[in-house]
This record gives structure tokens, C-alpha cells and sequence, in this order.
């Protein structure tokens, strides 16, 4: 009974221990897909980064508590640490502040993504989705199977809009006006 009574006790241990180090080592591949920002004067339209491009592409990685730019080209590498990080049911919050303005971000396990960074009269929101990176391949294989199979479908009416949304206003713009 002793030796029946410890093996439990290792395997609950080892358990617990591949858990804790799988919220660890969650990260996410997060792409946007629209942004908008709203002053306090009412006014709607994109977010002013300046003479910056905007973000199209970023990691989240919960165990640094940061997020690091990926796309455009110009922006890689560039980090926001956050001072906060929370799991609740099946979403994670993370949050803090940058160059003075307030920073969260939201990743739902479904895949869905919000940011918002508000500062003194403006708030910007941003939606977009987000892959848990290292997904196993055999998860990612089986959601992508239905999708294939419309492939050769799609893959007339994609031809015939070959033009990259980098090249035109893009889709916050087209979204805010």
C-alpha cells in the first residue's frame, strides 16, 4: 500500500510539473488584421504611428512577459515588456505600459486577438488572431484538412485578386472610413 500510495504521489508530481511548464512556455504567433483609433474629439481613422510602418506581425511569449514585433521588416525585433500576465479560463490577459501609454492584449483560446493602447484622449484598438506557437503538428494538419479540401475551389477566385493589401490603403483604413 505504501509503494502504491508513493507512485501516485510521483505521477501526480510529474503531472503537475508538465503543466506548470507548458504555461511556461506558452507563446503565440499573433497577426493583425484591423486597427482603429478614436480621439476625444469623436474623430475615427487609423492609428498615427508616425513615420513608423505599422505592426502587421508579433510573438507573445508568456513566460518573458513580452511582446516582440516580427513584421514589418523595419520593426522587427522591437519589445514591450509587460508587467503583468494573467490566465482565466481560456484567454490570457497581458498587460502594462509603454512610452507612458497603457498596453493590454487579450488571446482567446480560439484563436482570436485584441490589443488596445490608450493614452491621453486617443485609444487604439487592434483585432486580429493568434496561433499557439509549437502546436503539434498533427493538430494543425487535422484543422487545416476540411479547409484543403475547398482549396481548388478558392484557388480561381484567389487568382484573380493578386494585389497585396501592403500595396493598398490597407484594411484599418478601409475599415475606419
Amino acid at each position: 500500500m505504501t509503494n502504491t500510495t508513493i507512485q501516485t504521489l510521483v505521477i501526480l508530481a510529474t503531472s503537475l510539473a508538465c503543466c506548470t511548464n507548458a504555461w511556461a512556455d506558452q507563446s503565440w504567433l499573433c497577426s493583425v488584421g484591423s486597427a482603429v483609433a478614436v480621439d476625444e474629439d469623436g474623430t475615427v481613422g487609423p492609428p498615427d504611428t508616425g513615420d513608423r510602418e505599422r505592426p502587421t506581425f508579433f510573438r507573445l511569449d508568456l513566460a518573458k512577459k513580452e511582446l516582440t514585433l516580427l513584421a514589418p521588416k523595419s520593426r522587427r525585433g522591437e519589445v514591450t515588456k509587460f508587467d503583468a500576465v494573467h490566465a482565466s479560463q481560456d484567454r490570457w490577459l497581458f498587460s502594462g505600459v509603454e512610452h507612458g501609454r497603457g498596453l493590454s492584449v487579450i488571446v482567446t483560446a480560439e484563436g482570436r486577438m485584441s490589443l488596445t493602447v490608450v493614452d491621453d484622449g486617443v485609444v487604439w484598438s487592434v483585432f486580429g488572431n493568434a496561433l499557439p506557437e509549437g502546436e503539434p503538428a498533427e493538430l494543425a494538419e487535422s484543422e487545416s484538412l476540411p479547409a484543403s479540401e475547398h482549396d481548388s475551389e478558392d484557388a480561381s477566385e484567389s487568382d484573380v485578386a493578386e494585389t497585396p493589401e501592403s500595396e493598398s490603403a490597407g484594411p484599418a483604413e478601409d475599415e475606419a472610413n
